[in-house]
């Protein structure tokens, strides 16, 4: 599709994605000017990748052992967690790993964050279920049972397209109805009107990153409301929750987060700013993990197992998730 009446430079983006290109163009467009060459990387077996890893300094001295890892989880996710002691220096010792660098050192750090996901992901479902809950009740008693179908309490633009999810996630539309679960199901065969089942039902199929959206386009009366819930500000709750949601689904795909920058992170309160120096970090992301959780729940463990994880694994650099050297004095881990 041909793009008419745009000035040169007025918007590059848009005429980027809606002008033909050929396989340079669109980063030409972009502004960059690659040099593009063939994929020629061949598939290695697991015997080969274990003498490529040798190959290039890397020190195993269980080889059985790094061949099970390098079989049942995979060289390429692995390559994450030793990419760190590469030289990457455009060099040629670009690939090669650093003195000393063992196997042993990076399937720690594999363990280590395999498990930080196990724990975040089981804290954050009490904030998940915590959000839906509230949600629902506070604007069913504020509106009724199915408020979550007028316009009228959402920013514009968005209601539409909400309301188109909720039909399909509800199996409304003949295509998707081997989505719908036996209480949705049940609606349906029993009630009419209205056609939609109540909010707390709706709800409570929605994903977590669907919840977090609906409140984050509440109109600013309705996030107050829900918000004074949890009896925090209405932007810090939308903040938290999004962030959560996206930390939820970066560990249900099995992403590596001990170490990331992450692109989607908490608001940090004006307490927290003094030790949280690093906002990208996963430690911010425990700060307002932790700080929910002391709301919605008084017998949550985050706390013990994260101390016990971090126990369990003492050669892994907390600082570089972004902890300060003393981070368990600070107030919010009490």
């Amino acid at each position: 599709m041909a793009v008419r009446d745009l000035d040169y430079g007025l918007n590059r983006e848009h005429i980027w994605r809606n002008t033909p290109a050929t396989p340079l163009d669109e980063a030409q467009q972009a502004g960059f000017l690659l040099a593009k060459i063939p994929f020629n990387k061949p598939a290695l077996s697991v015997p080969d990748q274990l003498a490529l890893l040798q190959q290039r300094g890397m020190l195993i001295s269980d080889p059985g052992k790094a061949a099970q890892f390098l079989t049942y989880v995979g060289y390429y996710r692995l390559s994450g967690y030793w990419f760190p002691f590469q030289f990457r220096d455009g060099t040629a010792n670009h690939s090669n790993f650093r003195p000393n660098t063992d196997l042993d050192t990076v399937l720690d750090r594999y363990i280590f964050d395999r498990r930080l996901r196990g724990i975040a992901m089981d804290e954050i479902e009490r904030i998940e279920v915590a959000a839906r809950s509230a949600l629902s009740d506070v604007m069913s008693q504020r509106h009724g049972p199915h408020w979550y179908m007028d316009s009228v309490h959402f920013v514009p633009a968005y209601h539409a397209g909400f309301m188109t999810l909720v039909r399909r996630e509800t199996g409304l539309v003949p295509f998707d109805q081997h989505k719908q679960t036996e209480f949705i199901a049940h609606y349906f065969r029993t009630y009419d009107p209205p056609l939609l089942p109540p909010s707390w039902m709706v709800m409570e199929i929605l994903s977590f990153g669907a919840i977090s959206k609906v409140y984050k386009n509440l109109v600013d009366g309705e996030k107050k409301s829900v918000a004074a819930a949890f009896g925090i500000p209405r932007n810090r709750l939308g903040s938290w929750l999004h962030a959560a949601s996206h930390l939820r689904n970066l560990c249900a795909h099995h992403s590596r987060v001990w170490n990331r920058e992450f692109c989607v992170v908490p608001s940090i309160t004006k307490v927290d700013a003094s030790h949280v120096h690093h906002p990208k970090k996963f430690y911010n992301h425990a700060v307002a993990i932790q700080s929910l959780l002391k709301i919605i729940s008084s017998e949550t463990h985050w706390v013990d197992r994260f101390r016990e994880l971090i126990a369990d694994h003492p050669n892994i650099p907390i600082d570089q998730m972004g902890f300060p050297a003393n981070w368990q004095s600070n107030a919010v881990w009490a």
